[in-house]
């Protein structure tokens, strides 16, 4: 007895032929949900009952003949055919004709939540959220995309915050009372926390139904920290977002919001810093010309002007010197005369004789003195003229070295400053060398 092996297209194809062969022409009853256009322009859609989901699909160039806009919650009557897509195994209804049916009951019911909570208040609190936290309670499924998320963000964006994970279920029949748990157990730490982020990725409307639940919304608004809810995509919005004190529009936008001021201060820092780096290098450029005004053509020059104005100071002193001699002397002088008149008047020659000598020895004396301070002030004056001619670039021309002078009379340090057939003017100790480049070779030797 031989089996039938059928190979997947077999089979799908057989699938589609029931499929599209006994399902066409059907008007079908149901909530609109999970609404979304492809990159390619067609509209995708679920319809949705109390217990089961049909993908529908309408495509582009029957989307203009529709007449209806389509808005997640309401209820339909939609016109088409069962038609399966092969090489993913997906059926769809796809949709050739609309009309609305009503709001749906579930849409109906969160419409009359929201209007019971915003009486109550449970909207109107909103609490500050710490501009720069740093100990973050995060509430969500820890095998989720929304966890890798956050936490790839807040390693980018900041340092030093620190995140707490709270695991919760945020789907399936255990997901309510996990997720009232968490926000209970949330109230009994007794450590600060700045911010508690409830968060889940992306989902249809019926993933994400559950954060529409009272209980939830109650036990969120009753936590004592302040929160962000970050649930779902951009156009997703649940009860617990208006409990919340600040929604983000996907667990990505979260954690921009958590590090957004840690990260423009950052920016500041940085902002100053490069500043600071224009500041320096602007000083240091300033400083930089002011150098080179002390080449060594100005330092020689420097140098001689140094040694002029010690020639003038010693021409000074030695006039100063002289006159104080002079002065000196003719206070002896007139001392002598006062004495010779006194001697005079009383001829003690020998005390006479005696003055004369004394007069002779201080004078030998002061002149002494006054030649061994030109002595010692000539003795200085040649130590300077050798540190001078040490100093002088044009000292190196003794020792056999010469100097060589681009076409701008600039000396040459690099051979980037030569061309081929530059004229170059060479200084050495007992003239000058005119030359033309032939040739120019890289390397020290």
């Amino acid at each position: 007895m031989s089996i039938k092996v059928y190979t997947v297209s077999e089979i799908t194809q057989q699938i589609r032929d029931i499929l599209e062969g006994n399902f066409f022409g059907l008007w079908v009853k149901g909530e609109v949900s999970s609404l979304r256009m492809s990159s390619t322009g067609h509209l995708y859609f679920d319809l949705v009952d109390k217990s089961a989901t049909l993908h529908c699909l309408i495509f582009k160039n029957r989307i203009p003949t529709i007449g209806l806009e389509l808005k997640n919650g309401i209820e339909v009557i939609v016109f088409g055919s069962i038609g399966l897509y092969v090489k993913g195994g997906e059926y769809r209804l796809k949709v050739e004709h609309i009309q609305e049916a009503g709001i749906g009951k579930k849409f109906f019911d969160l419409e009359k939540l929201k209007k019971e909570f915003k009486a109550k208040g449970y909207f109107d609190r909103k609490r500050l959220i710490p501009p720069y936290p740093q100990k973050i309670l995060l509430l969500t499924s820890p095998t989720g995309a929304a966890v890798k998320d956050i936490i790839n963000i807040v390693k980018r964006r900041s340092f030093g915050m620190e995140i707490l994970i709270l695991p919760i279920t945020v789907q399936g029949d255990s997901a309510k009372a996990s997720i009232i748990e968490a926000l209970k157990l949330t109230n009994t730490i007794e450590e600060k926390i700045d911010v508690v982020v409830l968060a889940r990725g992306g989902g249809s409307n019926e993933d994400l139904w559950i954060f529409n639940d009272p209980d939830i919304a109650k036990a969120l608004f009753n936590v004592k920290f302040p929160t962000i809810t970050a649930i779902g995509h951009e156009t997703d919005t649940t009860l617990c977002d208006f409990v919340a004190d600040r929604r983000a529009e996907t667990p990505s936008a979260a954690a921009e919001i958590l590090t957004s001021s840690l990260e423009n201060l950052i920016e500041q820092i940085e902002f100053y810093k490069e500043h600071m780096k224009r500041s320096i290098n602007r000083v240091l450029n300033n400083k930089s010309q002011k150098l080179k005004l002390y080449s060594t053509k100005s330092i020689y020059l420097r140098l001689i002007n140094i040694i002029d104005n010690k020639i003038i100071y010693i021409d000074k002193l030695s006039d100063k010197i002289n006159s104080s001699i002079n002065e000196t002397l003719r206070i002896y002088d007139n001392r002598i005369k006062v004495s010779k008149e006194k001697i005079a008047g009383n001829s003690p020659s020998s005390k006479l004789n005696l003055l004369a000598q004394r007069t002779i020895h201080l004078k030998e004396k002061l002149q002494s003195v006054i030649a061994s301070i030109l002595n010692q002030k000539e003795s200085n004056l040649k130590m300077l003229g050798s540190k001078i001619n040490y100093l002088s670039p044009l000292s190196i021309l003794d020792k056999g070295y010469s100097i060589t002078l681009d076409k701008n009379r600039k000396p040459i340090k690099s051979i980037k400053q030569v061309d081929i057939n530059d004229t170059l003017e060479t200084l050495i100790k007992d003239g000058r060398i005119i030359s033309t480049v032939e040739k120019i070779k890289k390397g020290a030797f």
